[in-house]
């Protein structure tokens, strides 16, 4: 017998909640032994800072312009592993539909960091050491999984109490999607758009640069990095091959960190360590990310000779450079450099968001 619909397994499980005219199945729970109550749909979620496998320190509030998935698991076992397992095979399709995952679990640093590494995943493990978190979302220490799907603003769209530990990337995924066409595939409104020049320190140090140069090229981009995101870090090998390839053919790259938890120092380290030949620009006020209203690291903005924002959005559509299937970035280029408006204009981009507070 094949597995059912995931929503009719879902509708046996409780009621109805429609939302942007879907009809999303959801469960919400009550634990009378703890006195906790699951966060209702469109209710505002806690607003958080919890420390990675890693140390680093992650802020809801900076991915209030984004989709999130928290997974929250009881603790370390061959059922939660199972999960983590799900959840790391369906990680291209939540990058689709930008939604970033974040699992959240009672363990100290080092019990993570292990389970992170043993499992090779590819999202952070947040540390909720003693659970308060928790018990804000309506987790009871010690009882079964809670998921949610979180919207722009922090609002809960889709509470999940019963969760299939081994199926549970493709549940979630599969759910999330959903949702998608409300906040995600929409154009960005500064497409087709002039871009005002921006001028900005670089982050060695050694003066400042604008966006735009001497204005000499066939076309500019724009990539807002980190030092210390993963995502981007897995992408400073094909962003210098990019640059290189294409500096001889008119464009000119330009990087921005934009990110409040990043020293000068070691940004400036980041880019002479990978080799970057274009330069790195510091947005400590995030007035340009603001402007342009970028939201994750790696982001891409592409304008043409005059200025205009011709394409935004992801480098490529895989992490894995072994999986790329759509060179989104490439293709944008060639189509202007051949006198053409780019075929997409607009991609999801996927990475981490933009720390737009120092904690």
């Amino acid at each position: 017998m094949g597995k059912p619909p995931i929503k009719a397994l879902l509708l046996t499980l409780a009621g109805v909640w429609t939302a942007a005219g879907l009809g999303i199945y959801s469960l919400t729970r009550f634990d009378r032994q703890q006195n906790i109550t699951m966060l209702l749909p469109r209710t505002k979620a806690p607003i958080f800072v919890l420390p990675d496998q890693t140390g680093r320190l992650h802020n809801l509030a900076d991915y209030d312009q984004r989709s999130v998935a928290l997974v929250f698991l009881p603790g370390v076992s061959d059922e939660v592993r199972g999960e983590l397992r799900s959840l790391k095979n369906e990680m291209k399709r939540f990058d689709k539909i930008g939604v970033k995952v974040f699992a959240v679990a009672p363990l100290e640093r080092s019990v993570a960091a292990e389970l992170h590494d043993s499992e090779s995943l590819n999202f952070p493990i947040l540390l909720d050491t003693g659970g308060k978190i928790g018990q804000q979302f309506g987790v009871a220490p010690g009882r079964p999984y809670v998921s949610y799907v979180l919207g722009p603003q922090a609002k809960v769209l889709l509470p999940i109490a019963t969760v299939q530990p081994k199926e549970h990337g493709t549940q979630l995924v599969e759910l999330a999607a959903c949702f998608f066409d409300t906040f995600a595939s929409g154009k960005n409104p500064l497409i087709d758009k002039p871009v005002a020049d921006a001028t900005l320190p670089k982050a060695d140090g050694t003066g400042s640069e604008s966006l735009y140069g001497d204005k000499k090229q066939k076309a500019t981009v724009v990539l807002f990095l980190s030092a210390r995101c993963p995502c981007s870090g897995g992408y400073d090998k094909r962003n210098k091959e990019l640059a290189d390839a294409y500096a001889s053919k008119g464009v000119r790259f330009v990087a921005v960190n934009s990110s409040a938890d990043e020293p000068d120092a070691e940004i400036a380290a980041h880019a002479k360590a990978h080799g970057f030949t274009f330069p790195v620009l510091r947005d400590a006020d995030h007035k340009l990310a603001d402007t342009l209203n970028a939201q994750v690291t790696p982001e891409a903005f592409v304008m043409d000779a005059q200025g205009v924002l011709r394409y935004h959005g992801r480098i490529d559509d895989s992490r894995d450079e072994k999986a790329i299937l759509a060179h989104d970035l490439r293709n944008a280029l060639d189509f202007l450099l051949a006198g053409q408006p780019p075929k997409v204009k607009s991609t999801t981009p996927f990475g981490c968001s933009i720390a737009r507070q120092k904690l």
